[in-house]
């Protein structure tokens, strides 16, 4: 995966190149109450490849996620088929153990937002992007909902969308550690690279 509206991304989707050190294993939606509110859940699980380390081929460093979703607000026209409201955030690993299963990064719309705009239900319109040790990765079937987009070049038009239009929203997308579920102890989450910015 590449930056935001960076075109070296890929005509193809990498299906012949060496297996990536990390992938993504699932994307899941969900709704979490915290207070006197519902925050929405994106939880993005990760595989690690045991033996893909660098230095140690225990472990994976700087494992980097970036999450952009394309929500329906209240503004939207009846019946849009294209979102018109765009959210990007990122969250990056000290290192994920790659013989400790799947690693949760899990991103947080507040309840503002998921009140005002009726957000509920798995999203269609979204995309995953990988770096380690600041390196894109190539994207794989995992990082975006198939149905949705089906060819690179309707994925770069999403890109190029979040990449113009999710800066007017920073810092609402957040990552687990910037919201109240930081230290809850059901929802186990690596260590994270702690920087002011969300992307």
């Amino acid at each position: 995966m590449v930056a935001f509206g960076l075109a070296a991304v890929a005509p193809s989707f990498a299906q012949t190149s060496p297996l990536p050190p990390v992938e993504v294993a699932s994307v899941k939606f969900n709704s979490i109450r915290a207070g006197s509110g519902a925050w929405y859940e994106t939880e993005v699980e990760i595989q690690a490849r045991p033996g893909a380390g660098a230095d140690n081929k225990q472990f994976i460093n700087r494992v980097k996620v970036t999450l952009s979703l394309g929500v329906f607000s209240v503004k939207a026209p009846a019946g849009s088929k294209i979102p018109d409201t765009y959210y990007r955030a990122s969250a990056e690993a000290v290192a994920i153990e790659a013989t400790s299963g799947k690693t949760a990064f899990r991103f947080y719309l507040p309840p503002e937002i998921v009140k005002r705009d009726q957000i509920t239900g798995d999203q269609k319109f979204y995309l995953v992007e990988l770096f380690v040790d600041g390196k894109a990765l190539p994207l794989t079937k995992n990082h975006f909902p198939i149905a949705t987009f089906p060819k690179p070049e309707i994925v770069e038009s999403f890109r190029s969308k979040v990449s113009g239009e999710a800066g007017a929203n920073d810092g609402i997308l957040l990552p687990q550690y910037m919201t109240p579920f930081a230290f809850s102890g059901s929802l186990p989450t690596p260590s994270f690279i702690r920087v002011e910015s969300t992307h």
